[in-house]
């Protein structure tokens, strides 16, 4: 169904639509056939795919599938970090340095030796004993962590034979991406009185479009106090990105790199991005919750070319509900490494009834893109995946078989469960490293704390 995406119109994307009186969510079988509408608008703002079937229950999918009696006889995880061999940072933005990624594997083995995998971030001394003994099936009744979840449906695939995004619902194993960087340019002086930042965006931006991808999103990941940025100045280098890449190739923006934009500066850059054309423009102001609906819907208004994406933030589809409801995001990004691949089913169908897409925030470790990209083509309102693009040879290094996205695109293809295998021993190819990854830029000692303090008068601006 994505196939052609290179010969669309400039200002259009890949869109679907609700139609009335289907709330869009999608249950079925291998054996079920799934009708597509396909829309092409001249706009940027997009609409879902359509479905002739009502909204299901995780129970009732879990029962559609067929459930099997297996018990988790043990659950491990495994801490992983990658840090350059030569000791350099991953990407300087602004206020820090990045000097490692971390990940932990987790797996879940069986009674039927069988195992599942998954993704955990954060904290990896964890324990989660009291889940052993339960039914991996059931992760409708029960509150698996997401990383244990996203196992479980790993688990389930390998059982019945099928691809996890088939058991979802969906029909074809391809996941849309968009390449997503832009994160290392500061926009300062190296010291020399060069320029540094604008040019070297600008060809990372002309790389991914060489690679296929028609999407890209960039974070003005700076101290704006140090490199003396304003949305003003911002705005020309949108300006310089767009003429350079052309009119047919997408934008987006995200927030800082460590702070969000204030309501002044949002409206300041909204009718620039608007004016160039950009698709997205990425939480700027945060997912702070309710309060900040007026100001995001009247930000919709100055850039109604824009579409406003958001909800990397979110932890559970109650959480997600209200922002859903009131179309605060055309998109929201909610993302199975921290929700499962469970609830985020239940966030892609509260989405589907509400006319909001999906697209999953994807960063940090190719077990993410696993269970986000089969979510995606699972899920009547599954849009996009995030593709992370800076250094990190986990991307490829982790997996026997890596995930990678072919002229924007991840081909699923039809293996049971998830489809991946991790490489034998990968603590030993990515040991852990203890201690912070991020640390403050030596370069600018004070501007971490700049940072905070503007993030706190932004939340500030929210508070009850």
């Amino acid at each position: 169904m994505f196939a052609s995406r290179k010969n669309r119109p400039a200002n259009s994307i890949d869109c679907f639509m609700v139609t009335s009186g289907i709330m869009g969510g999608r249950v079925s079988t291998a054996a079920n056939a799934r009708r597509w509408v396909r829309i092409m608008q001249a706009s940027d703002h997009t609409v879902l795919r359509s479905d002739a079937r009502t909204m299901k229950t995780t129970t009732q999918l879990l029962d559609g599938i067929g459930r099997e009696q297996l018990k988790i006889t043990e659950i491990r995880v495994t801490p992983l970090s990658y840090r350059p061999a030569d000791g350099s940072c991953i990407h300087i933005c602004g206020p820090v340095v990045l000097t490692k990624m971390d990940a932990g594997l987790v797996e879940v083995l069986t009674d039927a030796g069988i195992t599942g995998i998954g993704p955990v971030v954060g904290g990896f001394d964890v324990d989660w004993g009291h889940l052993v003994g339960l039914n991996p099936f059931d992760v409708d009744t029960e509150a698996f962590p997401a990383g244990v979840d996203v196992a479980c449906w790993d688990i389930i695939g390998r059982v019945k034979g099928e691809p996890v995004y088939r058991l979802l619902g969906g029909a074809e194993g391809r996941c849309p991406t968009y390449a997503s960087g832009g994160v290392m340019w500061t926009y300062y002086d190296r010291g020399d009185d060069g320029p540094y930042g604008v040019e070297e965006l600008i060809a990372e931006a002309l790389d991914y479009k060489a690679q296929g991808f028609d999407i890209f999103k960039w974070r003005p990941g700076t101290d704006w106090d140090e490199a003396g940025i304003t949305p003003a100045r911002l705005g020309e280098i949108c300006r310089q990105l767009r003429e350079s890449v052309g009119p047919e190739f997408h934008l987006g923006l995200e927030k800082k790199g460590y702070d969000s934009w204030t309501w002044d500066e949002c409206q300041e850059i909204a009718p620039i991005i608007d004016e160039l054309g950009f698709l997205f423009f990425e939480q700027p102001m945060g997912d702070e919750g309710p309060a900040q609906f007026d100001d995001y819907l009247q930000l919709k208004e100055m850039m109604p070319r824009v579409q406003l994406w958001g909800g990397e933030r979110f932890r559970s589809s109650a959480e997600a509900a209200p922002w859903i409801e009131a179309k605060v995001y055309d998109a929201v990004q909610s993302d199975c490494v921290h929700v499962g691949v469970t609830d985020n089913w239940r966030i892609a169908q509260h989405a589907a009834e509400h006319g909001v897409k999906i697209v999953t925030h994807n960063w940090q470790t190719p077990l993410g893109t696993m269970c986000n990209s089969h979510l995606v083509a699972g899920t009547a309102s599954g849009h996009l995946c995030e593709f992370f693009l800076y250094p990190n040879e986990m991307r490829y290094g982790l997996m026997k078989e890596p995930m990678r996205a072919v002229d924007g695109v991840i081909d699923l293809g039809e293996v049971p469960g998830f489809g991946m295998e991790v490489i034998d021993d990968p603590a030993a190819a990515f040991p852990y490293v203890d201690g912070p990854g991020t640390l403050p830029n030596p370069r600018f000692p004070h501007a971490l704390e700049r940072a905070q303090k503007r993030e706190q008068a932004v939340v500030g601006r929210y508070a009850s």
